[in-house]
């Protein structure tokens, strides 16, 4: 009964939120459709809108929004120039020269320039959040009025991380006269502007009337935070929404698809999700620990327990659907009786107590509580403590503050590279992506050879290597791959679920 009141009383909020803004009751008349506003569920408010500030895909989807970069993922996944207008690689395919569409107007009136770009690529590869895309990349120069990019080593999937909204280019004097204010004031050449913002609430999204390839569609995007997966639901099938990302337990599929009024997507996810430990202090800094967990992990069971048996299990590091996954890996195999021995080994025949940090959504809590009764079954007793997501980052993610974790491996270009280098090269470990602060060098040398080589069959090798060597340390245990999910009204036309969250409402229309 708590658990309907609070959904409903999270209805009644959401109801006076958008009753503000008039929102419009499903199937409004076409003479209305071009001023219609959509309004979209998110999770959480957007911590920064400086796109060189996070690697948090949820944020990122309102980058994409506001933002252009050199190139855009079209629907067929090909990637089409933007601001870049045509480019040319020398014979040793480590510098791209771009030539940069000519009358591209940032939200602010001024025109995009070379110099633009230069400074933008150089922002966000000095920056220690965009490793993911940016760690091939060694500068950006303006020669002869074009931009030079100049690479540390050739590197196949470069043009995946230009279209990364961590390589979003932004007006070179207005973010260097503020780059704080910049952060929650942003300007982009990207189809839509930030409008208002209610912290907790709501974001407005107003379409650009100079965008380079037309004003879009959807002139009015409200972006509405919706925490509780039953009061989304609900706002949904009683009109007060048009688009959500469903329960990402996949609690609420079985309504969305059984109603006629709503389209629901899903695809496979572009993640692994994994249990994770801090290695460089606290208890899961001995390997025969973090080992111990790893042999209490029951995959099968985690997948029926936290996401409703809709994943398939995981056994390396990475994401099934890059080309260099491991054809038949194995990972460290269900052994209760290994894994008590471990902790005896380790020091603690008589268990231990330790506390998860996760965030406090379902597709992290979930797993975490079996995963709590998965360990109680060797002796560890295991607290979870949810927090709220851009603390989660904050604390966990960005300072190391944690024991253990429940997150997932996310890419935004289908590579084993995006798996594995920026969440377990040593130099990741001060700052960057590496949370679990893991220092190794023959991994890091692995993973180096792995990013320069352009041999197929020889970054298969080195991949499997990887995914070894990171079984047998356990920095962490893989677990499963789930799917993407969406769901909108038959109405809201060019919506899709996308492996690796990367949405453009200027696709969408009514």
């Amino acid at each position: 009964m708590k658990r309907v009141n609070k959904a409903l009383f999270a209805m009644l909020v959401l109801c006076l939120v958008l009753s503000a803004y008039g929102a419009p009751a499903l199937g409004a008349s076409s003479a209305t459709q071009s001023n219609r506003v959509m309004y979209n569920r998110v999770l959480t408010d957007t911590p920064t809108y400086d796109p060189y500030k996070t690697t948090d895909l949820n944020a990122q989807k309102v980058h994409y929004q506001i933002f252009e970069s050199l190139f855009y993922e079209a629907r067929d996944g090909t990637y089409q120039p933007a601001i870049c207008l045509s480019y040319e690689m020398n014979d040793k395919k480590d510098v791209i020269t771009f030539t940069i569409r000519e009358g591209v107007k940032f939200h602010n009136g001024a025109t995009v320039t070379p110099e633009d770009v230069a400074f933008s690529l150089n922002t966000s590869i000095a920056s220690s959040f965009t490793g993911k895309v940016t760690g091939a990349m060694d500068r950006a120069e303006v020669v002869d009025g074009k931009v030079a990019l100049y690479l540390k080593f050739p590197f196949g999937p470069i043009f995946g991380c230009l279209v990364n909204a961590n390589c979003a280019i932004v007006p070179k004097a207005a973010y260097e006269a503020d780059p704080d204010g910049f952060a929650h004031k942003p300007v982009g050449a990207g189809p839509y502007m930030l409008g208002e913002i209610k912290s907790g609430e709501t974001v407005t999204l107003n379409a650009f009337p100079d965008y380079w390839r037309g004003e879009a569609a959807l002139k009015t995007v409200v972006d509405v935070i919706i925490t509780d997966n039953t009061a989304a639901l609900l706002a949904l099938e009683a009109g007060q929404l048009d688009m959500m990302q469903p329960s990402q337990d996949y609690s609420d599929r079985p309504a969305l698809m059984a109603n006629p009024r709503v389209t629901y997507y899903e695809t496979p996810q572009a993640v692994v999700f994994c249990v994770g430990f801090n290695t460089s202090k606290g208890l899961f800094s001995d390997k025969r620990l973090r080992q111990a967990v790893a042999y209490a992990v029951d995959r099968e069971d985690m997948i029926l327990g936290a996401v409703n048996g809709m994943a398939t299990p995981t056994e390396a590091v990475i994401i099934p659907m890059n080309p260099q996954y491991p054809v038949g890996f194995k990972a460290i195999p269900y052994d209760l009786d290994k894994a008590k021995a471990l902790l005896a080994e380790a020091g603690y025949p008589n268990g231990l107590t330790t506390t998860a940090r996760v965030i406090g959504a379902t597709n992290y809590t979930k797993p975490a509580e079996v995963l709590q009764a998965q360990l109680r079954k060797i002796g560890i007793n295991l607290k979870i403590e949810p927090m709220e997501r851009n603390s989660w980052f904050d604390i966990c993610y960005n300072s190391g503050d944690f024991e253990i974790t429940f997150y997932a491996h996310a890419v935004s270009v289908n590579d084993a590279d995006f798996a594995t280098y920026p969440y377990l090269h040593s130099s990741e470990a001060n700052g960057g992506v590496n949370y679990y602060k893991y220092k190794n060098p023959d991994l890091d040398r692995l993973l180096e050879a792995g990013r320069a080589s352009s041999d197929g069959a020889e970054r298969n090798a080195i991949y499997r290597q990887i995914a070894e060597l990171v079984r047998d340390e356990a920095v962490l245990v893989a677990c499963y791959t789930g799917y993407r999910t969406m769901a909108a009204v038959n109405e809201l036309k060019g919506v899709y679920a996308d492996p690796m969250m990367r949405y453009y409402y200027f696709n969408y229309s009514w």
